[in-house]
């Protein structure tokens, strides 16, 4: 189960499963679901019995209104095969008197049956359907290939490591680390950045964490954890900070506060069950550890918002950055 669940926690294994599900959906949609109609067509597009029995009432009625230009033009819509229909029409005549059939030949100038073109191969037909078939796939296809690599370079983006590792913050969060006996590689394994403003009522924002091998190690996040007042948009008074680590058995988690929700005693109280309080103040730097991950955050700038509640009560933009390594001992 645990192989089964790392594969397809793999970034390229839901590309994979994307891509043919797209082509499949398509094809389905496109030949079952809602095929082409062909309506308002031309003589010319009609099966060739149809095509004789149009060319029988044309004939008659030409013998009837004797309209020359409107016969001619009737003739005319059958395309190039039109002596080829009008000769087998002279062949089966069908109620046809012979005499209206050689006087409509007479008309249109022919004097002898054209040799009747080839009829259309079963292959030809599989080719002509094919051509609609073979772009759509085609098309998403390439789609699919330039979502994975929108993907990769968003991913190689977030993952790329920063310096910000050498500033003070981090060098303290080395320091206590050490001091414990938990040994941290040179490099962390990634870099991530997340911000939140004010309107955002639907912020969530999670990112993967993966050895250098790229084997899935874990995740983390941050989200909403606590809204002030009921006014749109929402007014966030605190952001859980979050680490999973796929060889432990918890999620880690601490909440970042506003000042007044730090400070009031209830609501530091009720956002305590949620995870360790912590006091939101600008390049302040907090670590959460699990068995074989550390992640340390930093809080790179953030600003409260102003109105009616009260002051330093919600956040009117936060910028957090999340780096992540793998530690043993």
């Amino acid at each position: 189960m645990e192989a089964v669940k790392e594969f397809i926690q793999r970034k390229w294994t839901l590309v994979g499963i994307a891509l043919v599900g797209g082509i499949i959906l398509g094809v389905l949609y496109a030949w079952v679901l809602n095929p082409v109609e062909w309506i308002n067509g031309e003589p010319a597009q009609l099966r060739e019995d149809l095509q004789i029995d149009y060319l029988r009432m044309v004939i008659d009625s030409y013998s009837v209104n004797l309209d020359p230009t409107l016969a001619q033009d009737r003739y005319e819509s059958l395309g190039d095969r039109r002596a080829a229909i009008l000769a087998k029409v002279g062949q089966d005549p069908g109620e046809l008197d012979p005499g209206e059939i050689q006087k409509f030949q007479a008309l249109v100038a022919v004097e002898s049956p054209i040799e009747e073109p080839p009829e259309p191969s079963e292959e030809a037909a599989g080719f002509t359907a094919s051509k609609l078939l073979v772009p759509a796939l085609i098309v998403t296809f390439v789609i699919g290939v330039l979502l994975a690599g929108a993907l990769f370079i968003r991913r190689r983006m977030e993952a790329e490591p920063e310096e910000v590792y050498a500033e003070p913050g981090f060098e303290m969060m080395e320091d206590e680390t050490e001091a414990v006996g938990v040994e941290i590689s040179d490099q962390p394994l990634a870099t991530f950045r997340t911000t939140y403003t004010l309107g955002d009522d639907l912020y969530d924002d999670s990112f993967s964490i993966e050895s250098p091998t790229g084997d899935f190690l874990g995740e983390c996040g941050v989200g909403i954890g606590e809204v002030i007042g009921v006014e749109e948009p929402k007014k966030v008074a605190a952001f859980e900070v979050w680490l999973f680590d796929k060889n432990d058995i918890q999620t880690v988690t601490k909440v970042l506060m506003s000042r007044y929700a730090f400070n009031d005693d209830e609501s530091h109280n009720r956002l305590a069950a949620k995870g360790d309080p912590v006091l939101a103040e600008s390049g302040d730097v907090v670590s959460l550890e699990t068995a074989s991950l550390k992640i340390d955050v930093r809080i790179v700038d953030m600003s409260y918002g102003e109105g009616p509640l009260p002051e330093e009560s919600f956040f009117d933009r936060v910028t957090v950055e999340l780096m992540a390594w793998q530690t043993a001992g």
